[in-house]
């Protein structure tokens, strides 16, 4: 019996590992190739720029708050999925500060946006949160089991409709 629930767990884990790599697939679409088709990406201005002063800008928009705000919420679930995954919380932001600075560096070193701190800052800031909603979820249910059900459901269906979002954007376009 005790052999069966193992690999219950393991279809589980390996459920979540999945969610999180394609999530995270996402991510770097999302960030390095700004969403664009193949044929889109090679029409696309490549330039290269480097920001080091914290959540300073050069032009004056009102666009810059709800960058900070996208850039947020891009990163909570990550901090969510590795604290399922077992990460400590501590790991689990530092691993997706380190995954957003090779973003940046990415970035800058193809060309493809600016490398900005303030992208950094806010996106760790977002594994922050990610993290302490996970531990919103260990108060709310104290069984791992059904505390990870609800996250693994939650994550199923956000990135399901995040893949169809994504899907209707390059159809129309």
């Amino acid at each position: 019996m005790r052999k069966e629930a193992l690999m219950q767990e393991r279809k589980k884990d390996r459920l979540t590992v999945a969610l999180a790599v394609i999530y995270g697939i996402l991510v770097v679409w999302l960030i390095l190739f700004k969403m664009a088709t193949p044929s889109e990406f090679a029409e696309m201005r490549h330039e290269r720029a480097l920001n080091l002063i914290p959540f300073h800008y050069d032009e004056e928009t009102s666009n810059h708050l709800s960058e900070v705000l996208d850039n947020v919420l891009v990163f909570i679930p990550l901090g969510i999925y590795l604290r399922m995954l077992g990460r400590r919380s501590g790991t689990a932001i530092l691993l997706c500060a380190g995954f957003s600075l090779a973003l940046e560096i990415l970035q800058y070193l193809f060309g493809i946006g600016a490398a900005d701190i303030t992208d950094l800052i806010t996106n760790t800031f977002g594994a922050a949160v990610g993290v302490g909603v996970y531990w919103l979820m260990e108060k709310l249910f104290k069984k791992q089991e059904t505390r990870h059900r609800v996250l693994r459901a939650a994550a199923l269906v956000c990135t399901a409709l995040l893949i169809a979002l994504m899907a209707v954007l390059i159809l129309s376009n």
